[in-house]
């Protein structure tokens, strides 16, 4: 059905989600579209369902059975009653034209994914390539604050929508990118989508401004856990998408990252962090992608 299903994830942030659906509930856009908050907080968020009964196009799921962006998002499109899906960190701020920039370029049946516009909050948003994607270092390089409109190679996660039959052809977001911080799980998406000869679009003009709470979500303090999940879910990206000439560098760059880490940290026990995390990124990135089916 023509239309767009707006998928939220959200885990402890009353306040920031609030802000998200006020800026989401007043969009000017002709189609039909519905907002479904996929609430994995330790207790039902009750300020966020009251809110919730008052519009008709807005969907609360309180969810204890998983706990996971990936299993988040693909449980929404599961949910989804619209062809088209966009994904939307719960910490955003936009205008009222975003359903309507998105769509824009969604019905192009040569485009699979389009890449939003974002300003983060606290955030140099520097001079970068667009949407790229480095082979060399297995390392997306973001840019999307900058303006334009023309193909890219991937996606920011709070920021980008899809359609649901595409989905659906490639098994949605891998839930073998679930654990500690959700990290490369868009980019994964992304780069498979390109595989079957879909495009990647960026507009500037879906545009959204990050503000990056700093607790709540995805956020993973302890260095320990968070250098486990970037070296776990990189070498998951090594591993499945690049060539064996690219897995040399990759891997290079990965081991000086963590070891600048540890210097900054004075934390030595981030190598052994390291050598497992690898193993078991590499292991899972040659496997197949892991969709779980929700009932709706």
């Amino acid at each position: 059905m023509k239309g767009i299903s707006v998928i939220l994830a959200t885990l402890n942030r009353t306040d920031f989600l609030k802000q998200t659906l006020a800026c989401l509930v007043v969009q000017k856009f002709e189609h039909p579209f519905e907002i479904l908050i996929v609430d994995q907080s330790l207790k039902e968020d009750v300020l966020i369902k009251e809110y919730s009964e008052k519009f008709d196009f807005i969907k609360y799921y309180f969810v204890e059975s998983f706990r996971g962006l990936p299993e988040a998002r693909n449980f929404g499109w599961q949910q989804s009653t619209y062809d088209y899906i966009l994904y939307l960190d719960d910490d955003i701020t936009c205008e009222n034209n975003l359903l309507k920039e998105h769509y824009k370029f969604l019905q192009n049946p040569k485009i699979g994914i389009v890449a939003g516009g974002i300003t983060e909050k606290n955030n140099p948003n520097k001079d970068e390539k667009i949407g790229c994607f480095n082979y060399l270092k297995a390392e997306p390089i973001a840019g999307f604050h900058k303006k334009g409109a023309f193909k890219v190679t991937h996606a920011k996660g709070c920021n980008f929508s899809t359609k649901k039959e595409l989905l659906e052809k490639v098994n949605g977001i891998d839930e073998h990118l679930t654990k500690g911080a959700a990290l490369y799980e868009e980019l994964d998406f992304c780069l498979r989508v390109k595989e079957i000869d879909c495009q990647v679009f960026f507009n500037s003009e879906a545009h959204v401004f990050h503000l990056a709470a700093e607790t709540g979500g995805c956020r993973v303090p302890d260095i320990n856990k968070y250098i486990y999940s970037l070296v776990r879910n990189r070498s998951f990206i090594i591993a499945r998408h690049l060539k064996w000439y690219y897995k040399i560098t990759a891997h290079l760059y990965l081991l000086k990252l963590v070891l600048a880490y540890a210097v900054s940290y004075k934390n030595i026990h981030l190598f052994s962090q390291y050598v497992q995390a690898r193993i078991e990124g590499a292991k899972l990135g040659c496997e197949k992608v892991k969709l779980s089916c929700y009932e709706k």
